[in-house]
């Protein structure tokens, strides 16, 4: 154990040491984090573990202004461009994707934050909606999270968008928000609007009855509502702390269970049915050239997800290093997910907005990695440090819920940034988070599978604090990429993308390998049969398959001769030197046989 920054703390107890063994302390000060680790302090006398308990609650749940974000420096100068603040700027962004033009313009509505809170201060609209039409549609959809223009396909004009539920309750309706969805179908051709809704039916359901829900395909024509069955932020969080009980059980002792219980929290179910609902969105953007808009809720949890990873798959550029830090301060960041109602930064464990739902995305972003090992710039290891440093409170990057408050709050100039950490930082410089396979194809287009023999533990992530004996086992029982948990064999998982693709090269070449000798046994069998037709049959006389079917009867019948009966004595040892010639105790030697005794010896022994 090196530290354990104060933000990634959760919970500390006193818990009494029930188990107790000789030279072991009565009492434990136990420290619970927010990632996977569990740290026990020993203490003798109970009130000096309560005093302790006391001062750290006092540094740990504190206001987030006294976090360590505000008083980290660097300690050499930012070199030019490393900035990790000014590492997005929406207008750059739009003008990468071609962006304003005719059809299209940049709306400043939202510039005091007025209309909605979560928004960014600019967005991308179509051209013919007036700002009067946005207020409208701000009224109508949850939240004001109107639909914007997050990404376009400058091929096909195929376009992504995103926002939150419409309240259209039982008969509800918008003309304004209408007319804003049939403008994107003509802004594509007239092309289907395919509306994914990330929640399962029943919720969104559920939401209509109390004045919310989904669009209706009589009120928006030419439209399409899928619903791609992701589960709130209640589930994910009973699941991530089902896996990680999970995981630091096997961490104290090792039963055998752990790929059982794993499974059973139903973390890796909630991965697949993100990376299906991305391949889904992708394929239909793609494939079909149609444009595709977003939400589930509140169009900050959800949304967020599927609109990152569908961006990821389509786009090149959010595949390198640069664009992936743009693609986070784009969707998440300045689309306002809650990071620190998610996160709960110096917060004590049983808030129920906490939930690990950026946590659950960069593992999607690994699977997809995992499947495609030369399309990313970036390694594991980058995923990894973006996730510790999510909860350390290091950077100022993650703190406060919307770009308003940070703006207000002025965290650019207090606090150093994630992304000039991940650029510029001595370990950045060396390439320790760059991946040396990866291949710039900036129009490759990733289909991420969801199926069970290509989803495997983030093993980086969850046994990063393992110290234990035990945990060479967890490694060591886990499958490899490319195998279901229920399968074995399982090699140690990978701790690098150079030791993840060195195992699959291994793998295929085993697999390469077992084919050949199974080859090899078939040509060796089939060519004793040719020798044995050869000499006994005439093969003009007979078709092929007829006589190799006799010659099988024929080996079957000599095979169960040869077995001794359960009254026969064992044979004697062959002094000899001379195998027995069966293995199952048949004591004639093995001689030459000539072409005139070779047919009597396939008749059966008396």
């Amino acid at each position: 154990m090196s530290h354990i920054p104060l933000g990634e703390i959760e919970r500390i107890d006193v818990k009494e040491n029930r188990y107790r063994r000789k030279g072991q302390p009565p009492l434990w000060l136990e420290i619970g984090c927010k990632g996977v680790r569990v740290v026990r302090f020993g203490f003798l006398d109970e009130n000096e573990c309560e005093k302790a308990r006391q001062l750290l609650c006092a540094f740990v749940f504190t206001d987030v202004e006294f976090a360590f974000s505000f008083a980290y420096e660097l300690t050499k100068p930012i070199p030019p461009g490393g900035d990790g603040w000014h590492i997005y700027n929406p207008i750059q962004e739009y003008k990468r994707l071609g962006l304003p033009d005719t059809s299209f313009r940049l709306s400043e509505v939202n510039q005091e934050y007025k209309m909605c809170s979560s928004y960014p201060k600019i967005f991308m609209v179509p051209s013919t909606i007036s700002d009067e039409d946005l207020h409208s549609i701000a009224k109508f959809r949850s939240r004001g999270r109107i639909p914007v223009l997050t990404w376009r396909c400058k091929k096909s004009g195929a376009t992504v968008w995103r926002c939150s539920q419409p309240r259209v309750g039982l008969f509800a309706r918008n003309k304004s928000d209408e007319e804003l969805l049939s403008r994107i179908q003509e802004l594509n051709g007239g092309k289907k609007l395919i509306i994914f809704d990330a929640r399962p039916l029943k919720n969104a359901l559920a939401n209509k009855a109390v004045g919310k829900g989904f669009e209706e395909s009589s009120y928006y024509k030419n439209s399409e509502v899928q619903f791609m069955n992701i589960e709130n932020i209640h589930r994910v969080r009973e699941s991530y702390q089902q896996a990680r009980q999970a995981v630091i059980g096997a961490g104290k002792k090792w039963d055998g269970r752990f790929r059982t219980r794993f499974e059973g929290s139903g973390w890796l179910k909630h991965i697949r049915v993100i990376l299906k609902a991305t391949f889904e969105m992708v394929a239909r953007v793609d494939m079909q050239q149609a444009s595709i808009l977003s939400h589930c809720s509140d169009g900050w949890d959800r949304t967020a997800q599927l609109i990152s990873n569908t961006e990821l798959c389509l786009d090149g550029y959010f595949r390198t290093i640069e664009g992936f830090c743009c693609l986070i301060e784009k969707e998440w960041l300045s689309y306002g997910h809650q990071f620190h109602k998610r996160i709960g930064h110096m917060k004590q464990v049983g808030d129920q907005d906490i939930s690990p739902i950026f946590i659950q995305w960069l593992e999607t972003v690994w699977q997809i990695l995992q499947q495609y090992p030369t399309a990313f710039e970036f390694n594991s290891r980058m995923l990894l440090t973006i996730a510790h440093h999510t909860t350390s409170l290091r950077f100022g990057t993650f703190l406060y819920d919307t770009e308003q408050l940070r703006r207000e709050k002025k965290i650019p100039k207090r606090t150093v940034s994630l992304w000039t950490y991940l650029r510029c930082s001595p370990t950045a410089l060396q390439g320790r988070f760059t991946n040396p396979f990866y291949s710039p194809k900036k129009d490759l287009v990733l289909y991420p599978t969801w199926d069970n023999l290509h989803v495997s533990i983030w093993g980086d992530y969850w046994f990063q604090h393992c110290y234990s004996s035990s945990s060479h086992s967890i490694l060591k029982m886990l499958p490899p990429h490319g195998a279901h948990l229920d399968q074995m064999p399982a090699p140690p998982t990978s701790l690098t993308p150079l030791e993840d693709i060195a195992w699959s090269l291994r793998k295929q070449l085993k697999d390469e390998r077992d084919k050949k000798i199974r080859a090899e046994q078939r040509f060796a069998k089939l060519k004793k049969q040719l020798l044995t037709l050869h000499e006994g049959k005439i093969l003009n006389s007979k078709g092929i398959e007829e006589i190799l079917d006799e010659k099988e009867t024929d080996d079957k019948e000599e095979k169960q001769a040869t077995l001794p009966k359960k009254s026969d004595t064992q044979p004697e040892p062959n002094t000899k030197g001379q195998s027995n010639g069966s293995d199952f105790g048949a004591t004639d030697d093995k001689k030459p046989k000539s072409d005139s005794s070779a047919a009597d010896d396939k008749k059966p022994k008396s």
